[in-house]
């Protein structure tokens, strides 16, 4: 008995000193990354640490921190950037993928699929790992940036099978989502009405000669905390389909953000969002009485959203400037109003909306996955692509269904579109098995969010889209409803 008592006491000691020295070795080492002003590594190292710990430990937790991290990410790479001197590869960027590959890796190695999506998710994911090393799109680095774009948020999807519990789900968009979107919106707001911070108006120097979407006539488009004001615009117009969804499942005091929200939102610029948000208000308007849905109630969904769409419509022509005001408006506000409403009030005019442009890329783009159906390679319509790729024609066409055709090809292009229809029709069938305040506020994110899932650059949005998706489908969950089943089959037999 001494001796093992001994042995015991030995082992401690010694796991004690390893754990001092380790301590000790970091701290030399953050240290060492202060005095030389390696900011934004020493920052992914202080923040990579906690999150990996809780990967291992307590997964859910390590799912709610990440998702806070990446909505936060653009504003703290600013800050951090501000501090120390800007890498040519910023660490920060790699926080995600790390927790991600740990979350979802060993959740991989012991899949059982039961359901279409989940099949077609695994399809799409075993096209994309093949498309990495398709030589079109100008080497093996193109390739892997479209890891770092596409894979990261597919991958999610399987974390969120395996954790998306309701009560994980409600953690998310109560306590994550719906108060950081109305904080990027007051602050937001603030970048439009006042200005923007020295670090924000620093940035917004260093990328303005290559960021040109950044600009609405001579004025700067709000970014709130977001890695870019697109992915920004993406987070107000979720949170707005979160908070009214909210209202309908009987937390009905995030009705109250909605100004805000909504306010945020029109002065984004963003005006396909403000049409997909009417899209998918329309949708939940039908979806707040109705648990069970047929061909006829999806398409009086489809009437009432082409309805108010019209009303949108006649409503902005009232406001909108002419044409021949060609002059800017002499606040950010005034630009930003003038570009909502003038698109809103003239589609298919020219003068006023980017439409046509927008519809001959997406026609493109999928005209690409029949004219080369083997695809262009996975990060053929990323930045990279731009940068080192070698195909004259790569690039977005900032629409997922048809970005998916030209990255993927032909097949790899319609998988994904079976992926969005099995997933919208697990998202209404989600609604009869769970309770309300997680299932509208699930089918109200992923319709809001339709033709964005998988947008390169929108870190934030895109995992959390595919978090949303895998959840619907929660494995446990549905083990134990078929568990449930099969008791009451034998019960009754």
């Amino acid at each position: 008995m001494s001796i093992e008592l001994t042995v015991t006491s030995a082992r401690r000691d010694t796991g004690l000193m390893l754990t001092w020295l380790g301590g000790l070795i970091l701290l030399v080492f953050l240290w060492a990354l202060l005095i030389s002003r390696q900011a934004n590594l020493l920052c992914a190292v202080v923040i990579t640490i906690p999150l990996v710990s809780l990967a291992f430990r307590k997964p859910e937790t390590a799912i709610v921190w990440t998702l806070v991290y990446v909505i936060l990410l653009g504003d703290l790479r600013r800050v951090v950037a501000e501090v120390g001197t800007a890498p040519a590869f910023d660490p920060l960027l790699l926080i995600l993928p790390a927790v991600t590959f740990i979350l979802a890796v060993p959740l991989l190695l012991r899949l059982r699929l039961n359901e279409p999506l989940s099949k077609s998710v695994l399809a799409l994911l075993f096209i994309m790992a093949v498309q990495v090393f398709n030589p079109i799109q100008g080497g093996i680095g193109v390739g892997l940036s479209g890891v770092f774009f596409y894979v990261v948020p597919i991958l999610w999807f399987f974390i969120g099978r395996e954790y998306g519990t309701p009560e994980l789900i409600e953690r998310i968009i109560y306590k994550v989502v719906l108060p950081l979107g109305v904080c990027a919106a007051l602050l937001g707001l603030s970048q439009t009405f006042i200005g923007f911070l020295p670090y924000q108006q620093d940035w917004i120097d260093q990328v303005g000669k290559v960021y040109t979407s950044l600009f609405i006539g001579s004025s700067v488009r709000p970014f709130g905390f977001s890695v870019s004001a697109a992915e920004y615009a993406t987070l107000l117009e979720l949170s707005v389909a979160l908070a009214v969804a909210a209202y309908f499942s009987s937390r009905r005091l995030w009705i109250g953000a909605v100004p805000i929200l909504f306010a945020a939102l029109v002065l984004s610029g963003g005006r396909g969002l403000t049409i997909k948000l009417v899209m998918a208000l329309s949708v939940l308007w039908v979806a707040k009485r109705e648990q069970r849905f047929s061909s006829l109630k999806l398409a009086g969904m489809a009437a009432l959203g082409g309805t108010a769409l019209l009303a949108l419509s006649l409503v902005a022509g009232i406001f909108a400037a002419p044409a021949e005001s060609s002059s800017h408006s002499k606040s950010a506000a005034g630009d930003a109003l003038a570009h909502q409403l003038g698109g809103l009030a003239h589609p298919l005019d020219d003068r006023y909306s980017s439409a046509g442009l927008h519809s001959n890329m997406v026609a493109t783009g999928f005209l690409t996955g029949f004219t080369n159906p083997l695809g262009r390679g996975l990060g053929a319509t990323t930045f990279a692509a731009q940068k080192l790729g070698t195909d004259s024609v790569s690039g977005s066409s900032e629409l997922d269904f048809s970005d998916m055709f030209i990255a993927l090809g032909l097949v790899g292009g319609v998988v994904y579109i079976a992926v969005v229809g099995f997933g919208l029709r697990a998202a209404f069938q989600y609604i009869r098995r769970v309770r309300r305040s997680a299932a509208i506020p699930v089918l109200a994110l992923l319709v809001a969010t339709l033709g964005g899932w998988l947008i390169e650059g929108q870190y934030s949005t895109c995992a959390l889209v595919f978090f949303i998706l895998g959840s619907v489908v929660h494995r446990r969950q549905d083990e134990r409803l078929a568990a449930d089943s099969l008791r009451l089959a034998r019960t009754t037999f």
